[in-house]
């Protein structure tokens, strides 16, 4: 495992993740949640398929389907999920609670993939709980459950939390079907079957989102452009390094979303919850550089 080699892949998926978030929050939170998965996905198969246009299929078996099936549905919940708390909640306040999706990598990682850590991982747990901490005091509230009321008070967190556990599922099937494939075969077949998939609801989708996604086009292609970057340099970090590590580094895109959030989008109150995001990032860097 070459770190210097999957750590460039780890910090761009981070850029794009944050990129991503700020375009779809600042242009289509007046979408339903499923008009913006849809947004969030659709515009990067352009970019995508011209990655297709130079890659040819690989011998694919019975594990890689299998993996793909079982993702799918994980994927379909977390991105309305996803949609629904940065619609409702704040990203500098929601996003944060992304950084747990690594911890809980190192659960689905080991029953999924075999890939054990070790114990580095306990510093980087009482740093992420600490940076909830800090992200709770912007709220207001204080005292020693206040992470928990914060919790318990914005929906937006909730959701990421849940958001946080099906990524970790995902992620390791994920990382699963790129062994028994290619990276770029990956990248553009699994996203090209998931769009399927939640087009299959379109005609469920009260308003349907088709109108307003055209209209929207340029800023879309942005989105769409920020997304296949984030692909792509994941499924060629996840063949490279343990996917718990690879997807800390990508949560580095916590500091970089609180940063965009309060600077772009002027949320407020920036200064707490940018320290506190700043420790989260820090508690999964630890299990990045640490855990090996």
């Amino acid at each position: 495992m070459d770190f210097w080699l999957w750590l460039p892949l780890g910090l761009i998926a981070a850029l794009g993740t944050a990129a991503a978030d700020a375009v779809t929050k600042r242009f289509f939170t007046d979408l339903s949640p499923y008009g913006m998965a849809l947004a969030y996905w659709l515009f990067a198969l352009p970019y995508l398929l011209l990655v297709g246009l130079a890659i040819t299929w690989p011998p694919l078996d019975r594990t890689f389907w299998l993996a793909v099936l079982l993702a799918l549905p994980l994927e379909a919940a977390a991105a309305l999920l996803y949609m629904r708390a940065i619609k409702v909640c704040p990203l500098s306040l929601c996003i944060p609670f992304l950084a747990f999706t690594p911890l809980f990598l190192i659960v689905t990682g080991q029953l999924i993939l075999g890939e054990g850590l070790n114990g580095w991982g306990v510093a980087a747990v009482f740093l992420i709980a600490g940076g909830s901490y800090v992200l709770s005091l912007s709220t207001g509230r204080f005292g020693f459950l206040a992470p928990i009321r914060a919790l318990l008070r914005e929906a937006g967190a909730r959701c990421m939390l849940a958001v946080a556990v099906l990524y970790s599922c995902t992620a390791a099937l994920g990382k699963l079907a790129i062994l028994h494939s290619e990276p770029a075969f990956y990248g553009v077949l699994y996203p090209l079957i998931f769009s399927v998939v939640m087009l299959a609801g379109y005609p469920l989708s009260n308003p349907r989102p088709a109108r307003a996604l055209l209209a929207r086009r340029r800023w879309g292609l942005l989105l769409g452009l920020c997304m296949a970057a984030v692909i792509l340099s994941q499924v060629y970090g996840l063949k490279m390094a343990p996917a718990a590590y690879l997807i800390a580094v990508k949560r580095t895109s916590v500091f970089f979303s609180v940063v965009l959030g309060g600077v772009w989008l002027k949320e407020r109150p920036i200064a707490p919850r940018l320290v506190g995001a700043a420790l989260m990032a820090l508690g999964v860097l630890l299990i990045a550089f640490k855990g090996s």
